[in-house]
């Protein structure tokens, strides 16, 4: 009897240990991908730095700061190629007059975004889409072709019924005109966030010459991008039963072998009890 107890013990907890010995028996991070939905809020800041370090044109809008003169046209589209109502691609163009007697030496453009993810883990939050670039010679226009990245520092909590809105203020609106806003301020407050998106260029080309006007030229794509979360309770249980019960199998073949042979070769006093089969009376 005792015997027989304890084989049936290490058939369950034997595979238990050999399957978290083994690691990757608890599921401690998942991923899946989505498209998320971005959408734009047209809150932007626009920055072109000229060879003379007195001398910037910002432009902007909102709460943020005036709308300089130089900065003639601006245009903000959304496009939803198929037709499935999450925005494909966002574009951004703006047409800067240049000073005369001045050369833009870089430009800085800061795009605030409407970022949502809906399927597995609800997200909401503000994102911003930040391009960066330096001309050796003096230039005429950009076109900048790139796609929006979600980068993560840490997992999502993932929590059911419920949307994180932990990053779900703008830090262009939130700013008071009055305070000193700097470029390095609004990056600096976003690039310490655990979660955020960021731009990857797929191709990016300048025009050069002295026109008098500078062309700027986005193009956002936004693909589907992977998103890592912390896996429920649940989760974690379907995703170590198979490999504890493919274990259990195992086990209770080799302590079936086992028990077979002590019993065959008399090693343990024991008896077989059939309590369907009679004996004949002669």
């Amino acid at each position: 009897m005792l015997f027989a107890l304890t084989t049936s013990a290490l058939n369950i907890i034997l595979p238990l240990i050999f399957a978290y010995r083994s690691r990757g028996f608890w599921l401690k991070s998942h991923h899946f991908y989505e498209q998320p939905m971005v959408k734009s809020t047209y809150d932007y800041v626009f920055i072109a730095e000229t060879e003379d370090p007195s001398i910037s044109i910002v432009c902007g809008n909102g709460n943020i700061m005036h709308f300089d003169e130089l900065c003639s046209e601006v245009q903000i589209q959304e496009f939803d190629n198929n037709k499935d109502t999450i925005n494909d691609i966002i574009s951004f163009k703006l047409k800067l007059n240049v000073p005369e007697n001045h050369t833009i030496m870089s430009v800085v453009l800061i795009l605030a975004l409407d970022f949502y993810l809906l399927t597995v883990c609800p997200l909401q939050m503000q994102a911003l889409g930040v391009i960066n670039k330096e001309f050796s010679i003096p230039a005429s226009g950009l076109k900048y072709h790139g796609n929006l990245e979600f980068y993560q520092t840490s997992h999502l909590p993932c929590l059911r019924h419920h949307i994180d809105t932990t990053y779900n203020t703008s830090l262009l609106n939130s700013m008071n005109k009055n305070q000193d806003i700097t470029i390095d301020y609004i990056l600096e407050s976003y690039f310490t966030r655990d979660v955020l998106s960021q731009m990857n260029p797929m191709f990016v080309r300048s025009k050069h010459g002295h026109t008098g006007i500078l062309d700027f030229e986005l193009f956002l794509k936004i693909p589907e991008v992977k998103v890592l979360y912390i896996p429920s309770l649940l989760q974690e249980l379907k995703w170590a039963w198979p490999q504890y019960l493919s274990l259990v199998i195992v086990f209770y073949w080799i302590i079936h072998k086992i028990k077979s042979f002590v019993f065959r070769n008399r090693l343990l006093m024991a008896w077989e009890i059939i309590p369907w089969k009679t004996i004949d009376n002669k």
